[in-house]
């Protein structure tokens, strides 16, 4: 029998960018689960994190595909991580980040240039990292931080197969350059076989080029961004 998925993406053949709104994800849950309740936490306010919007389109894939393994590209302060980790029956999830360090990026921020401009939002965001690290995996049980593999290296130098190994869902929320998110999802095509591969900060109008790839990703496949969120996802093999 086909997986609600599968009935899913078999309604938009061929390729392009569709929008769907997130009761149509909602919409493929299983009866059974209808009562199940989730566990999170309130949205962080500060920037980098992911909305609850966001949140929920996660948690429903993952219902949906029910990995083994997942893997995320970006830890920042281990909100995701620790939200998988909460509600998601996965054995293993890698979130791979970047090395800490005591470089300051920016000595005094501007507010505006946070807002405005995507490098110096990354930047912004990597000394918060590197003051606070991950500080939501501290409220995990130790069972659940067993779960959690912390790979503290650059994704474009990372053999995801050696390091990962294979999984079915990943989390693409990394670098926003457009080099490196065709990297990272290239290298994630080539441990996922089947299950489905989200990425944050579509349209989210300063990280503009994850969203320009995912447009010329789109011409080739079929990716869905779902509307009052920054999630766009690819279903992969199903």
């Amino acid at each position: 029998m086909n997986s609600p998925l599968h009935e899913f993406a078999s309604a938009y053949l061929g390729h392009g960018l569709t929008e769907i709104k997130l009761k149509d994800l909602l919409a493929l849950r299983s009866p059974d689960n209808l009562l199940r309740n989730l566990t999170t936490m309130f949205p962080p306010i500060s920037i980098g994190s992911v909305t609850l919007v966001d949140q929920i389109v996660l948690l429903c894939l993952d219902e949906l595909v029910r990995p083994d393994s997942i893997l995320e590209l970006g830890t920042f302060q281990g909100f995701t991580t620790h939200l998988l980790a909460k509600n998601s029956s996965a054995r293993s999830i890698y979130s791979v980040d970047l090395p800490p360090t005591d470089r300051v990026l920016i000595d005094q921020p501007d507010a505006h240039k946070v807002l405005q401009d995507g490098d110096y939002n990354d930047n912004f965001l990597r000394d918060i990292q590197n003051r606070s690290g991950e500080i939501y995996l501290g409220a995990l049980t130790d069972a659940e931080k067993q779960r959690i593999r912390l790979i503290k290296q650059d994704s474009t130098e990372l053999d995801f197969v050696k390091s990962v190994g294979n999984i079915e869902f990943a989390f693409i929320d990394g670098g926003h350059h457009y080099d490196v998110v065709r990297s990272d999802t290239e290298k994630t095509l080539g441990i996922l076989k089947q299950g489905v591969i989200v990425w944050h900060d579509f349209a989210s109008g300063i990280h503009s080029d994850v969203t320009r790839f995912l447009h010329e990703r789109s011409k080739h496949t079929r990716i869905f961004h779902v509307l009052g969120s920054l999630c766009a996802f690819e279903l992969i093999g199903l």
